[in-house]
């Protein structure tokens, strides 16, 4: 498949194209690049025939299939939600890829998997292009991001930057791709992105709630730290194991900073050395309130908070919400 953006078309069309997957965001991006393959990226927009699965008719859709356009030498014709109107009509589009028409395309896109023992992904198989759009595993997705920020942006991005992105904006490959496109606005006119980039653009906001909890859990004020903690969540799309990450991040750092002025490290330094870059009072008042083992216990029933959700063992927004009050006692 050519890249998305690229002009020409580069590989004769092929009859059918079937897209299928969990992500979206792939799945949206599949149809985009095959639509610039088929009808290069200058395509005529009457050159395109949408229909939405739930409510098409077969009939329709295969008129479009066969009707020539005056403005275009060929077609495309997509079904997006196309699960129902496959399952419906599997065997009637079965017949109808005997024989396609030669001067438009058929693009069907699937919210769920088309299963590979099927004779339709066969037959697809044999004349057009089966294109799944599964998303990386979690560990996966760091390497993602790089290549996706070189492909997509042309823009580097190392590891480590990559990392920091997931851990921030999480497994969501729509809001990975949008915080790609504005950090590398952000830091032209260089091309690389750096770990201090996307803690400035994308975690600025979650660092200063973050701080803002344990503050208040200094403070020993309860409704406070509770109050922020419903707005990480509430802003957060990842919530909540992605906002769990983000308050274990923040209690993973004032452990590593108390434990340099444990040290005798002085505060501004430690700060310095753990990313805090705001409020240094505020900061002293929060490590001298646990120590850095105690620091480090908080951030051990957080991790336990988190796997014991994952496992069906508890809800994390309750467990979270009576941690703070414990702490705040």
């Amino acid at each position: 498949m050519v890249a998305a953006g690229q002009s020409n078309v580069t590989q004769e069309p092929r009859p059918v194209y079937a897209i299928f997957g969990s992500d979206d965001f792939l799945r949206r991006r599949a149809l985009r690049q095959t639509i610039e393959q088929v009808l290069g990226a200058d395509r005529d927009p009457m050159s395109v025939v949408e229909f939405d699965g739930p409510t098409a008719e077969l009939a329709e859709v295969l008129d479009a299939c066969r009707t020539m356009s005056l403005m275009a030498p060929m077609t495309v014709t997509c079904v997006r939600d196309a699960d129902d109107f496959i399952s419906e009509h599997r065997k009637a589009i079965e017949r109808y890829l005997q024989s396609p028409s030669p001067t438009s395309v058929l693009v069907m896109v699937l919210n769920k998997k088309l299963s590979r023992s099927t004779l339709l992904y066969k037959e697809i198989e044999r004349i057009g292009e089966n294109i799944p759009c599964e998303p990386p595993k979690s560990y996966e997705l760091p390497k993602w991001v790089v290549g996706q920020a070189r492909t997509e942006y042309d823009c580097g991005i190392d590891s480590g930057a990559a990392r920091r992105l997931v851990e921030l904006a999480g497994d969501d490959m729509g809001r990975l791709d949008t915080e790609l496109a504005k950090l590398s606005t952000y830091v032209s006119p260089r091309q690389s992105i750096r770990t201090s980039d996307v803690e400035t653009l994308v975690g600025a906001w979650r660092v200063e709630k973050v701080f803002g909890i344990t503050d208040a859990i200094t403070r020993k004020d309860a409704r406070g730290a509770l109050l922020l903690w419903d707005q990480v969540l509430a802003n957060d799309r990842g919530a909540p194991y992605l906002a769990i990450g983000g308050l274990a991040h923040g209690f993973r750092r004032l452990a590593a900073a108390k434990n340099l002025v444990e040290q005798g490290v002085p505060v501004a330094e430690a700060a310095r050395q753990t990313g805090f870059r705001f409020n240094p009072s505020g900061l002293k008042a929060q490590l001298d309130r646990f120590s850095a083992s105690e620091w480090r216990d908080h951030l051990v029933q957080l991790l336990r908070i988190d796997m014991g959700s994952k496992r069906g063992l508890g809800d994390v927004r309750c467990a979270v919400e009576k941690l703070i009050v414990e702490l705040c006692e």
